[in-house]
């Protein structure tokens, strides 16, 4: 979850979203379609607030501090902080508001509840790995075989098969790896060197 951007406009924006069903732009977008607070409803005054509570929201970074707005019971205004400054307000009376800010989601309930969730980050794609292959060496046992692939600088791999069936994966990146199979014993280093050899019989 990013850190929420400072818009000095989101709060203003919210409130007249929410009392008059604007559509909203940027960081912290508003649901007009469920905000609403009536035609001639605006921001509470100051005076008529009366602080309720502050509640954590799903991305732990930010706070909701909710405030019963004027004598209303089903009207309710809600703070949105993180980091020290507010960057949104959500207003209701009668029916719940929504909000979204970076992939979190906000809804003020017309009890003064306030409940949240954050969208699921999308997976990152798999890097794709360039194998060239340079070799195809018999290895010390006679039978077994290996392909071995170039992938980079210092980064080689190499395929560990038996009649045509992989055994196992040696990848040398930046490091030496080893694999073992029935006492066969392969090295594969970082340069691409590949060398094996079989455990003497006890």
């Amino acid at each position: 979850m990013r850190t929420p951007r400072p818009l000095r406009s989101a709060l203003v924006a919210a409130g007249v979203i929410a009392a008059l069903g604007i559509s909203a732009a940027g960081a912290f977008a508003v649901d007009a379609s469920t905000a609403t607070t009536g035609t001639s409803a605006g921001r509470p005054g100051k005076a008529q607030r009366v602080h309720v509570q502050t509640v954590r929201l799903a991305d732990d970074v930010s706070r909701a501090k909710i405030y019963k707005a004027g004598e209303d019971r089903d009207r309710y205004e809600a703070e949105i902080w993180a980091e020290g400054r507010q960057y949104g307000a959500l207003y209701t009376q009668g029916m719940a508001a929504h909000a979204q800010n970076n992939g979190l989601h906000i809804t003020l309930h017309p009890d003064g509840k306030v409940t949240s969730w954050v969208e699921r980050a999308k997976p990152k794609p798999k890097a794709v790995v360039n194998r060239v292959l340079v070799g195809t060496p018999t290895l010390a046992d006679g039978r077994t075989t290996a392909k071995l692939y170039r992938v980079a600088a210092d980064h080689y791999e190499a395929d560990i098969l038996a009649d045509g069936v992989r055994l196992d994966t040696l990848v040398a990146d930046g490091r030496a790896a080893h694999g073992e199979h029935n006492g066969l014993r392969v090295a594969l280093q970082p340069d691409g060197r590949l060398t094996s050899w079989v455990d003497a019989a006890r």
